[in-house]
């Protein structure tokens, strides 16, 4: 089970013991509570799935790229460049690439581009095929590559850091909101008691909790949006 599920699960509980206690309507507490969990396991778990693996993607052709191009620069030949660049890689790079075996190096490197969907490793399949042709300081030829490789790289660290900023700020705005529906219901007890005889209210409570939901749905979908060129979400 994802973190993102187990996470989601904890908030859905939440959310049903605020509507339970604000209302006491235990239907309106399982509406809320099975669209919550619902929207945790069947959309929310995906889309972080999918952004997990689209950064976790990039890092590896960042890293595959800049040590591929050191190795050669190293070693002049693309054989010992990819045997040391691939030794460098991750069991889950390995896994995900295997089949590779009987190939020679170039249709490996041409394969990779199935694995590494970016401009980036579009361009470094160029400049790799230019020095195999010409020769030449493949450091040199590739400067341009290195520095927007590393410009996304920090590009995607930032976005990272900003990501657990802002999700934290959310989660205390809502926290102190949903708070206050449950000291309401004690503070005004009386008042309560009487109000939770209408069938409007637990709508209304339900309303609120939900409409919590709505606005976690958006700033999921804003912090898993990451704009990597080359990339398509959809594919």
């Amino acid at each position: 089970m994802s973190a993102t599920i187990i996470l989601g699960t904890i908030i859905s509980i939440i959310f049903g013991v605020v509507v339970f206690i604000s209302s006491s309507n235990i239907i309106a507490t399982a509406v809320v509570f099975g669209i919550s969990i619902i929207y945790f396991i069947a959309i929310a778990s995906q889309m972080v799935k999918r952004y997990q693996i689209k950064v976790t993607r990039y890092h590896e052709c960042y890293h595959f790229c800049n040590t591929f191009l050191v190795s050669l620069s190293i070693k002049g030949a693309i054989k010992s460049a990819l045997e040391s660049t691939f030794e460098t890689m991750t069991p889950a790079f390995h896994k995900k690439t295997m089949g590779m075996e009987e190939f020679n190096e170039d249709e490996k490197l041409q394969y990779l581009a199935q694995y590494f969907k970016f401009n980036t490793y579009s361009l470094f399949l160029n400049i790799v095929n230019l020095w195999s042709e010409q020769g030449g300081d493949i450091l040199d030829m590739s400067q341009h590559l290195i520095t927007e490789t590393r410009l996304t790289e920090e590009y995607i660290n930032e976005a990272h850091r900003l990501s657990i900023k802002h999700i934290l700020e959310f989660a205390v705005l809502w926290i102190f909101s949903l708070a206050i529906l449950i000291v309401l219901r004690f503070a005004l007890s009386q008042f309560y008691d009487k109000i939770t005889k209408h069938l409007y209210f637990p709508i209304a409570i339900a309303g609120i909790v939900l409409f919590a939901l709505l606005t976690v749905h958006i700033a999921m979908m804003r912090l898993c949006k990451l704009e990597i060129r080359g990339w398509q979400d959809g594919k």
